[in-house]
């Protein structure tokens, strides 16, 4: 296989598992071509995400799409306390596979530049040649760390001498406009950070989020982009100046990919998209493993009810699996696409999403939340994402 790298610092470790032999074994469950014995825990998963029963249980508990959701699974001693609206879902979905665009070339680039007229230069060689000269002169500890991304080795940079934006990789894409760039510099690391992720109506902005949005999405429609999943809004303003952060990910069909992750293991990317935008354009954007094809596209069964999925976190709890805080509310529940690297392609994997934002955790524990503090000195999980067909950990932190 051939490997691609891209160098960015890694801020997570890999983690190891180990698996141990048994001594008997009726049954085989099979991960990545790699066999071993079912586990009494997997066949206590793979029972509640066959229930038929359950599958119609959707109003039990307070469960119902659409609704909140008040509860807690597991123990006192052992517990997830989930406070948030249950979101609808579909009754299927399927799994993408996708691969690095084919259809870029520096006509496309030019449509996303938007240069009005202006010259526009093929700036690849000065942009290479900057970059392996900065690099040249770094000392050795301080370069950033190989890691595994999404595409192929492509770069096209293109620039008017006032704006520059590129292709990376076939996956990746970036757009500067200097001018707007440097007023939104002024300001960044002086201006009150305000976080309008839920709306701005009350509150007094020189423009509203969802204009833009407009201009986000009237940008992303270059690249054939029509939908996204926005995760966090935040709002600067300072001296007659004033700009948004948005930070969002890909949507499929309204179902958006992940965007919180916590630590970084070997395989996993993050397609991830960030911009500032005024109220005169876009400053900046940055789309990162963002962009590809559709290459395949596969139903593997029916989405796990809510009741099926608090089910499944009980047995997790009960098997040690995961631990939790009976205290410490974990805020949101939302079906997403969990992404992850496989050779060339990249694999996104309806998921159940359980959660609070870190942001949110951090401020806890910044305002002296003493369920948080006590969550966070037993690693009680924060961070959970099950397989919203089969019921598989994916991943908890």
């Amino acid at each position: 296989m051939k490997k691609r790298f891209l160098s960015v610092l890694i801020t997570g470790v890999l983690g190891i598992c180990v698996l141990t032999g048994c001594r008997k074994a009726p049954e085989a469950s099979a991960d990545s071509d790699v066999y071993h014995a079912k586990s009494s825990l997997e066949g206590e998963v793979e029972n509640i995400a066959a229930d038929e029963t359950a599958k119609n249980m959707a109003g039990t508990n307070g469960a119902e799409q659409g609704e909140h959701y008040e509860g807690l699974v597991g123990t006192e001693e052992n517990g997830i306390r989930i406070c948030a609206k249950v979101p609808v879902t579909p009754q299927t979905v399927q799994t993408l596979t996708l691969r690095e665009r084919d259809d870029w070339d520096a006509e496309k680039l030019k449509e996303l530049l938007d240069s009005e007229g202006r010259n526009v230069q093929d700036i690849t060689g000065e942009y290479l040649a900057l970059a392996e000269k900065e690099s040249s002169e770094m000392k050795e500890e301080d370069r950033p760390v190989e890691w595994l991304n999404f595409g192929d080795d492509s770069l096209l940079v293109l620039s008017d001498g006032q704006k520059v934006a590129s292709f990376a990789r076939n996956t990746c894409v970036s757009y500067v406009d200097e001018a707007l760039k440097k007023n939104c510099d002024a300001i960044y690391k002086k201006a009150p950070e305000t976080d309008v992720t839920k709306g701005s109506e009350e509150i007094s902005v020189k423009f509203p989020v969802s204009r833009a949005r407009d201009i986000l999405l009237e940008k992303l429609a270059v690249l054939d982009i029509t939908e996204i999943c926005i995760s966090r809004a935040l709002y600067y303003e300072l001296d007659g100046t004033a700009f948004y952060e948005l930070l969002f990910t890909p949507s499929y069909e309204t179902i958006g990919v992940a965007s919180e992750f916590g630590q970084i293991v070997l395989g996993e990317v993050q397609p991830r998209g960030t911009a500032w935008i005024t109220e005169d354009g876009m400053a900046t954007m940055n789309l990162e493993n963002y962009c590809g094809n559709i290459t395949e596209r596969s139903e593997t069964g029916n989405v796990l009810t809510f009741p099926q999925v608090t089910d499944i976190l009980e047995k997790y709890l009960e098997n040690n699996t995961l631990c939790g805080n009976s205290e410490a509310k974990l805020t949101q529940a939302e079906l997403v696409y969990y992404p992850t690297l496989q050779e060339s392609e990249m694999i996104l994997t309806p998921a159940w999403h359980i959660y609070i934002p870190l942001h949110e955790m951090e401020m806890a524990l910044e305002t002296g939340d003493k369920a948080w503090q006590e969550a966070a000195g037993i690693g009680a999980a924060w961070n959970i994402y099950l397989d919203a067909v089969t019921g598989k950990m994916i991943k908890a932190e």
